[in-house]
């Protein structure tokens, strides 16, 4: 009987990987979980047509907006293990939310497996060109006399942090104002609707370009390589530790078959490396990555650490 199973299970194992070697043998689905316009779509479908002409199969992203990215999130790390439904995550949904709200309903690091990190922005503090500040002090003077309104992608974003830390970092008043997405937060503040917006640097590249928009600064440790000029958060006094990034990273079903996680990771890789995406990610101000599975699992673990941190620092809850 031993015997049997032994044979049994051999043949099982060859069959996914044999099926595994043969992936992709239909549509592949990327799931944003956010609506079309914002910093993940926009990587998502770059991705997509790149490993759509690659790989011969069509990748179609669907975007499942709500709950701070959780949702979306939700329907892979609930769904099938197939290797035919993939994430397209930014870190509210994978390495802060947890923090954030009580209860919810998949675990980040158990549910859903790293494939790789694809893409990082800086955040940028932007507003209206007639804003009265042109600069980080002279909004933190300002926000120290009266409340100054900041749109954001949605509560507990690491938009909203950012702002939240200059709050307890430097007794201003900065005052959230969340939206679904981060499409209708820049465009209140190009109308003059909200004062400032915190927003990931695609949606915004545009509108900082034609003038629309004015940088206050970017809240890396770096300054964006397309746009060197604006300072970081952390080259004012006070806020040296400051470092907060959108990044973009694929994840799968925790289930999903090894080589087919491996093989989805080697072909965003390669997507990345081609000097048409490169030039697509380099005009919406995204710094291309293309790690291994293991290497953006331990940038995930860091990152969860690091916004742990924050949270309890600024005592953000989610609704």
């Amino acid at each position: 009987m031993f015997r049997n199973f032994t044979v049994i299970f051999g043949l099982l194992i060859g069959i996914v990987g044999a099926s595994a070697q043969d992936w992709p043998q239909r549509s592949v689905k990327l799931v944003v979980p956010y609506p079309a316009g914002g910093g993940t779509d926009i990587v998502a479908r770059v991705l997509a047509q790149k490993l759509g002409d690659t790989l011969g199969q069509r990748f179609i992203v669907e975007n499942k907006s709500g709950a701070s990215g959780m949702v979306g999130a939700q329907s892979v790390a609930k769904g099938e293990a197939d290797g035919y439904t993939f994430l397209v995550a930014s870190p509210a949904e994978i390495a802060l939310n947890q923090y954030l709200f009580k209860e919810m309903t998949y675990d980040p690091l158990k549910d859903l497996t790293p494939v790789t990190l694809l893409a990082w922005t800086p955040l940028v503090l932007a507003a209206h060109p007639t804003f009265a500040a042109s600069n980080l002090s002279e909004l933190i003077a300002l926000a120290r006399r009266e409340p100054v309104d900041f749109s954001t992608p949605g509560t507990g974003s690491s938009h909203q942090l950012a702002g939240e830390y200059i709050n307890k970092r430097e007794s201003t008043r900065l005052v959230h104002v969340p939206y679904r997405g981060a499409a209708p937060a820049v465009a209140d503040a190009v109308g003059g609707h909200v004062k400032l917006t915190i927003s990931g640097m695609p949606p915004v590249v545009q509108f900082l370009e034609s003038g629309a928009l004015k940088a206050i600064a970017v809240t890396s440790k770096r300054r964006s390589p397309k746009f060197p000029n604006i300072p970081t958060m952390a080259e004012t006094a006070g806020l040296e530790d400051a470092d907060f990034t959108n990044w973009f990273g694929v994840l799968a079903r925790t289930g999903t078959p090894q080589p087919i996680v491996d093989n989805m990771a080697k072909a965003a890789g390669e997507a990345l490396k081609d000097p048409k995406v490169q030039d697509i990610l380099a005009s919406q101000a995204a710094v291309p990555v293309g790690n291994t599975p293991s290497e953006f699992r331990d940038f995930i673990r860091s990152e969860a650490m690091k916004y742990a941190r924050i949270v309890e620092l600024t005592g953000v809850k989610g609704e």
